[in-house]
């Protein structure tokens, strides 16, 4: 059976979120960055916990209203190595590929 690609990415998932999270600590609430984004409180605890995959403009969407850039919410290239191990070969270069020029 095929898993879902969430599962598949969770871990990366979880790495922005936690991203997210540490930024927005101190900054703002969960509820403050919510009415920012016009999600519900409960959309942000998802994203923060890796539950939600996060579409490319909402993540814009959340550096902007955390003032921040989005490479920021992105973990560094060592951490996505890590993070993609067991992923396929031209998955895995496309994102670090990604993460590169980006930077």
């Amino acid at each position: 059976m095929r898993h879902s690609s969430l599962e598949e990415n969770r871990d990366f998932y979880t790495a922005v979120g936690r991203r997210v999270a540490d930024i927005r600590k101190g900054r703002m609430t969960q509820e403050t960055l919510a009415e920012k984004l016009n999600l519900t409180r409960t959309s942000v605890i998802n994203i923060e916990k890796g539950r939600q995959q996060v579409l490319l403009h909402t993540l814009v969407n959340i550096a902007r209203a955390l003032q921040v850039s989005p490479t920021d919410l992105i973990p560094g290239e060592e951490n996505i190595e890590a993070l993609l191990r067991d992923k396929s070969k031209k998955g895995r270069d496309w994102i670090l590929k990604s993460a590169v020029q980006s930077k």
